[in-house]
């Protein structure tokens, strides 16, 4: 598997390419620049120049008397080497040399054919090719007065091509090196930010930041509690899916809940609650929350908070399930203990021949407090279902509110646990509700099972007036979803004081 480059190693590289490459586009423009402006430099320092000899007094005397001087020659030589030229030749008016830098040629005729302009009065530049090889050569006209109208000849001054090739390459040693420090800065400064921007990534990799944001929105959205991010506005810049589900139920609203206050997901919130580390019960609309939080730091300066909702609920309803089991099983272990003690204390009676005792300790034994717990073994075949059922009959006695429960038929064991959880579940929270209400009378409960479904059915006594708040706890988001799934069917029904509530839901038998 071929293995891709790290972060900080691809920022650098991308960095110095990008870097090389614009230094290198802006040397070359540079450099053609600097190739044209000395070309330019050239050509305006031989037109100057020309002018200047062209004014001469001792150039002019030799064309009009046309002989060669060695004066003049020497004159010409001085001049070029003074000014770094390779050549500088005055002719007369038929391209005859008066000087050349090499003796040999002078009286000859001018070679390169571009002086025909210059003969004809015209100041020129141009690149040609000579007796001393192909040289820049600029042409300047001589005329014997200032009022230019007799031309008597051409001053000719030039630098060879080759010689101008290496003053251009001398003076672009400055660039050169200007280029090698640029680059040199550039990688430094590439180095330098790779590792702060992979500082600033918490020394991870993009592919690991990408899964590292999709991991954390999954397990946000797959949360059942809401969980929301505030900034120190109290402006909320991230919300899970519950979230959003419980401010739409509450609000009414479509819209999304990122970018507003948290006070239009909790209309009572207060700045204080932040400052308790500590769960908080918190209420709107008749539910019960658990509220939390979490100060959120960057750098040692916090710059907000994580808030988590959870529905108080549900976490009663799992607390009383553990106890309820819990009881169940204490109390069946001190029902196998009873149970032994009873057989002693009826066979010492019988064996002493007190049959009156013994009458009365066995209608004690068969109070309806203790038949039941008897009883419910028989009754229900599955454990957890019994447990719940004891455990809920002792909260509602611990309350004076006495639960009457009655089983109609054996209830199987399960085959499906999710199904015996369904009916607990919702059953606990029948009862959350219904121990929220001061009941006149005693309650009832009857369970009946017939074709793997389980129909359990509640009959008690509530004042017309408390019959709506009945009703909204039962509207609750957190009911209606369970029922939804776990395929329960639920019904209330109520005739004056006289309240009944119907719970349909699958249960099916174990398979023997």
């Amino acid at each position: 598997m071929k293995k891709s480059l790290n972060l900080r190693n691809l920022l650098t590289m991308v960095f110095i390419l990008t870097l090389l490459l614009m230094v290198s586009l802006f040397y070359l423009l540079t450099l053609y620049q600097h190739s044209q402006l000395m070309y330019k430099l050239q050509e305006k320092q031989l037109l100057s120049l020309g002018r200047q000899l062209a004014l001469d007094p001792q150039v002019k005397a030799a064309l009009l008397n046309k002989h060669q001087s060695g004066k003049l020659e020497a004159y010409t030589k001085e001049i070029a080497a003074i000014h770094e030229l390779d050549f500088v030749v005055i002719t007369d008016m038929q391209g005859i040399r008066l000087t050349h830098p090499d003796s040999s040629k002078i009286g000859k005729h001018f070679e390169g054919g571009d002086e025909l302009p210059a003969l004809k009065g015209r100041t020129k530049i141009s690149v040609s090719r000579g007796s001393l090889g192909k040289s820049l050569r600029g042409f300047v006209p001589i005329y014997a007065d200032s009022t230019k109208k007799k031309q008597i000849g051409v001053v000719v001054l030039g630098i060879k091509v080759r010689s101008l090739s290496t003053l251009i390459k001398t003076s672009r040693q400055g660039y050169s090196l200007a280029l090698l420090l640029s680059v040199m800065a550039g990688f430094a400064a590439a180095t330098g930010l790779a590792f702060y921007l992979k500082r600033q990534l918490l020394n991870l990799e993009p592919k690991e930041l990408s899964r590292l944001f999709e991991e954390r929105n999954a397990m946000l959205d797959q949360s059942k509690d809401a969980v929301v991010v505030i900034d120190l506005s109290y402006r909320i810049n991230l919300a899970n899916i519950a979230a959003e589900q419980l401010y739409r139920k509450n609000s009414g609203l479509s819209d999304s809940l990122v970018g507003q206050s948290i006070a239009q997901l909790m209309a009572d919130f207060s700045h204080d609650m932040l400052e308790n580390q500590k769960e908080q019960i918190y209420r709107q609309k008749g539910q019960d929350y658990i509220f939390s939080s979490s100060p959120i730091e960057v750098n040692g300066k916090r710059i907000g908070w994580l808030i988590f909702l959870r529905n108080a609920t549900e976490s009663f309803l799992i607390m009383d399930q553990l106890a309820n089991t819990t009881a169940y099983a204490s109390a069946l272990q001190a029902q196998t203990h009873e149970f032994v003690n009873r057989l002693h204390v009826i066979y010492g009676l019988a064996d002493l021949n007190a049959y009156e005792e013994l009458k009365v300790y066995l209608e004690d034994i068969l109070k309806p407090d203790h038949e039941f717990a008897q009883q419910l073994p028989f009754l229900v075949g599955n454990p957890q279902i019994a447990g719940f059922l004891n455990g809920e009959r002792q909260k509602f006695m611990e309350r004076k509110t006495p639960l009457v429960i009655e089983i109609s038929s054996e209830i199987p064991a399960s085959q499906n646990e999710a199904e015996t959880k369904a009916l607990i579940n919702i059953c606990r929270y029948i009862h959350h509700v219904l121990l929220q209400f001061v009941l006149s009378t005693q309650p009832s409960l009857l369970l009946h099972y017939k074709n793997v479904q389980l129909t359990v059915c509640y009959l008690l006594t509530l004042p017309n007036k408390q019959h709506r708040q009945l009703q909204s706890y039962f509207d609750n988001h957190f009911f209606q979803q369970m029922l939804e799934e776990h395929r329960a069917d639920f019904e209330l029904e109520i005739d004056h004081d006289l309240v009944q509530l119907v719970l349909v839901l699958p249960y099916r038998e174990e398979s023997r």
